[in-house]
């Protein structure tokens, strides 16, 4: 919008820099985006979070370049768990604002914990496995993925309210009660998690009221007199005896006696038949398992042997890879000397670029690199440079290393090849190569300006392998 006097435009501000005009109606939108932005820094101060996107969106309605607005906005996702929202937030404010923009920080701190993106993007992942199990009405599955989901990030608050309803659901009422009370403590007054815990308590009420009714009708059952009224017959009556219930009842008792007898008799020979039938079952598997066991006794004596004789090709391979590479070195020593004969300097310190010094057989040869490494070296390192930098931008960090190398071997002091290699080095996640090109920094350049941010990137590994607890050979850090 532009000052209706003068027409300077006027920039999440109502009053004019130019003639101090206060244009009403800007006026009225940016004081309405102030007060409900008040509202919800008051709400998030007491942890109602709900409450305060609620304000920080209407907020945001009225005036969408509200960066204070926004950044608090993304700092409330941030706590709910919504670390993607967050990060929505922390951008579009930092389009708004590009200068003096707290939201930058927030952005460079997330984007600089690798672990933390990490947990970020298991948590989703977690989180979408459970909603498709759901779908495949696989619930317990779904339970042990959002427990996954709370455990990495506590402070997920969807993950909460839909692990409480399948705990709901499985009649788990007090595993729910716990999860939708830590959902609460999250945010006082989410609307979800009220109703659910609601539905909880309804639940727990018709628990009691069903118990209240069966203690009432138990208290209506009819007790058993012990001595009950018999009405004796008059003394002129006659009934026939039941011979037919005397015969049923000699049957019974029969059959009772010939079960007992049966027992009595053939159950010791089963038992005798079956436990005759188990020592020969253990008898022979005591024979499998003593065959076996010198079966395995030969195999391991084959293993021994192989790998003793795996040990000695092993040497014999290194000392022939060793001559190899001093033959190598040699060939290249002789090309690059030949290259520069031809006065062909580029290509004479690119070769000598690939030699290394330490396996060079003599004096003479030595000799010879170094009048070489003298003659080329300020034409073809800043090629080499150039050449590893573009692989290091484009994230070819493979190439990236090989070439930083080999500006090391025409010139070790160069701290900032040291510096790219070491960050070339982490990226492929070859944490130990890493440390010593931060260490290198530290103890023989601890005045450059690259000491600062080698002992940064050397704390980033060390808390990182500290965390995880496990060989440092995880995912690649990004940018």
């Amino acid at each position: 919008m532009n000052c209706p006097k003068c027409g300077t435009p006027l920039e999440n501000t109502y009053r004019c820099p130019k003639c101090a005009y206060e244009e009403p109606i800007m006026k009225r939108i940016i004081q309405s985006s102030n007060y409900h932005y008040n509202i919800g820094l008051s709400k998030a101060r007491i942890r109602d979070l709900s409450g305060a996107i609620a304000s920080l969106q209407m907020s945001l309605k009225y005036n969408k370049c509200n960066t204070n607005a926004r950044n608090l906005l993304g700092l409330v996702y941030f706590q709910t768990g919504e670390t993607v929202a967050a990060l929505s937030e922390w951008v579009i404010s930092v389009h708004f604002q590009s200068k003096g923009n707290v939201a930058r920080n927030y952005i460079k701190k997330v984007q600089n914990n690798q672990g933390q993106l990490q947990v970020i993007n298991s948590t989703i992942q977690n989180y979408n496995l459970a909603l498709k199990y759901l779908e495949e009405g696989n619930g317990d599955l779904a339970i042990i993925e959002l427990k996954k989901v709370v455990n990495l990030n506590p402070n997920y608050i969807r993950a909460y309210q839909l692990l409480g309803l399948l705990y709901i659901q499985h009649k788990q009422y007090s595993a729910a009660r716990k999860i939708l009370s830590r959902a609460l403590k999250l945010d006082r007054n989410n609307i979800t998690t009220v109703r659910y815990m609601n539905e909880l308590v309804d639940y727990s009420h018709q628990r009691r009221r069903g118990k209240d009714v069966e203690r009432e009708k138990a208290a209506y059952v009819q007790i058993k007199d012990p001595n009950p009224i018999v009405i004796e017959r008059t003394a002129g009556s006659y009934t026939d005896f039941n011979t037919s219930t005397l015969s049923f009842v000699n049957i019974l008792i029969g059959i009772i006696i010939g079960a007992a007898v049966v027992g009595l008799l053939l159950v010791p020979s089963i038992q005798k038949t079956k436990a005759s039938e188990y020592n020969q079952a253990v008898v022979e598997y005591s024979s499998q398992i003593s065959e076996r066991n010198k079966e395995i006794t030969s195999l391991q004596n084959q293993v021994d042997a192989l790998t003793d004789e795996n040990d000695k090709l092993k040497n014999n391979m290194d000392t022939v890879g060793s001559q190899a590479d001093s033959e190598q070195n040699e060939k290249r020593l002789i090309q690059a000397m030949k290259s520069y004969l031809d006065n062909d300097f580029a290509t004479a310190g690119t070769v000598l670029a690939d030699v290394d010094k330490t396996l060079l057989d003599g004096q003479e040869a030595q000799d010879v690199y170094d009048f070489l490494l003298t003659k080329t070296r300020d034409t073809v390192i800043n090629q080499l440079y150039a050449e590893a930098y573009e692989y290091y931008d484009q994230k070819d960090y493979m190439n990236a290393v090989t070439y930083f190398r080999k500006v090391l071997n025409l010139n070790s002091d160069s701290v900032e090849a040291w510096f790219n290699m070491g960050r070339a080095y982490q990226y492929l996640t070859d944490f130990e190569q890493a440390r010593n090109c931060y260490n290198t920094i530290i103890n023989d350049y601890g005045d450059s300006e690259y000491a600062d941010d080698a002992r940064t990137y050397l704390s980033q590994i060390e808390s990182r392998v500290s965390e995880s607890g496990t060989p440092e050979n995880n995912t690649p850090e990004g940018e």
